[in-house]
């Protein structure tokens, strides 16, 4: 009997190890469940950033037309003055007025788009002939990742009467990015980089790739065509 005890004992002794792995895997269990707990935190605290800078952005006015705005870009060698001068009224329709270093620029800012005035002549027999008169879209606002537009314009005119020129003039544009610019001004973050290409066809033809940096509550900060590219140094908000 006294063996039978011992090995029910030994027996009894092993009952007990089922407990300590219990134990262990209650740890196991205590530790997954910390862990799921962090990682949930981390994503929530990471989602409430990203929902930040989601609404930080939407805030943001990326092409402010505020008059006494001013920014001052290094473009190359030289340094060049965007201002905005007030309001004004160009082909019947209320507009701003821009100085793009100091030459007039007529701007319209919606809710949905930007749009600047374009007046394109040509002179035959010493005659000025219109070509294109219109307020040209720049920019579909709000500006959101992954964004698109497209705008074209046809016309055709005759000029003194025998030439015939057909205009043609498209643009598309892009959001591309977001992301931050370091520039002499400081460094902007949630910038929009917009890519657009334009398209232009009278008496000859020309195609421009521009891609241009606009952080919130400021306006263009960087700008690139072709190997120019002008950087802000200097920024004056309006009011």
């Amino acid at each position: 009997m006294r063996s039978k005890d011992r090995i029910r004992g030994f027996q009894d002794s092993r009952g007990l190890v089922p407990d300590t792995e219990d134990r262990v895997r209650g740890f196991r269990g205590s530790g997954v469940q910390a862990c799921g707990l962090w990682l949930l935190l981390s994503c929530c605290l990471l989602g409430l950033s990203c929902s930040d800078m989601t609404l930080y952005r939407a805030k943001g006015d990326y092409f402010p037309l505020i008059s006494g705005t001013r920014w001052t870009y290094q473009y190359g060698s030289t340094t060049s003055v965007d201002s905005v001068a007030g309001d004004s009224s160009i082909a019947g329709r209320a507009c701003v007025v821009v100085l793009r270093d100091y030459a007039p620029e007529f701007w319209t800012k919606g809710q949905n788009e930007v749009r600047r005035y374009v007046d394109l002549t040509v002179s035959r027999a010493g005659t000025d002939y219109t070509l294109e008169e219109r307020y040209a879209l720049v920019y579909a606002l709000p500006f959101v990742l992954g964004a698109t537009w497209y705008e074209s314009f046809r016309d055709t005119v005759v000029l003194a009467g025998i030439d015939t020129v057909l205009v043609r003039d498209s643009i598309f544009g892009r959001v591309a990015a977001i992301e931050s610019v370091e520039t002499q001004a400081g460094t902007f973050i949630q910038c929009y980089r917009i890519e657009t290409h334009r398209d232009v066809e009278t008496t000859d033809t020309t195609a421009t790739d521009i891609t241009e940096w606009f952080a919130p509550d400021v306006g263009m900060v960087k700008s690139q065509t072709g190997s120019d590219e002008k950087i802000l140094i200097d920024f004056e908000s309006g009011h």
